[in-house]
């Protein structure tokens, strides 16, 4: 990999739910704004459809807008979505979503997935050596599922890049 890329794996953060806008967006706008959250981990514009999203909808991931507009819940979950689509089912994200609601509230879960991405993608791309540190409280349902679905995330993008480093672009 590249220097410029190996920084910005390193700089890589993803916005807390907090951080997340607090008014309503519209579609175009949502799309924006989760294209470019997920863009760094690419290299490559993201690409998110309002097709997507209608899918999303539709398969019970993603409540419909709020009179046309996506607030922090929606964000919320599709920057995890997003994320995870490239490894696991749309069904399969939806199983970690339902286990979500039953243990913790989405903010602190989506918080709690933000860490363990970060701390996965550090230590995929560049390992101490040292166990991921443990980021929950307690050991739940939730926080196994979450971690096993985060590693899974980080190490196809591993694989992913490294390939492209070595063979360079298909």
């Amino acid at each position: 990999m590249e220097k410029q890329e190996v920084e910005e794996l390193l700089a890589f953060r993803l916005p807390r739910y907090s951080q997340l806008p607090e008014l309503g967006l519209y579609l175009d706008q949502t799309l924006s704004y989760v294209a470019g959250v997920i863009h760094p981990l690419y290299g490559q514009p993201y690409a998110i459809t309002g097709a997507m999203v209608s899918n999303y909808i539709k398969t019970g991931a993603l409540e419909p807008s709020i009179r046309k507009k996506y607030g922090r819940e929606h964000l919320a979950r599709l920057v995890v979505i997003s994320l995870l689509k490239e490894v696991f089912t749309v069904p399969e994200i939806c199983a970690l979503f339902q286990v979500q609601k039953e243990t913790y509230p989405l903010e602190i879960s989506y918080d709690y997935f933000c860490t363990e991405f970060e701390n996965a993608l550090r230590e995929t791309f560049f390992p101490t050596g040292n166990p991921l540190p443990m980021v929950a409280t307690a050991e739940t349902d939730q926080t196994v599922l979450v971690r096993a679905m985060v590693l899974a995330t980080v190490n196809r993008l591993f694989v992913k890049k490294t390939t492209l480093s070595l063979n360079g672009p298909a």
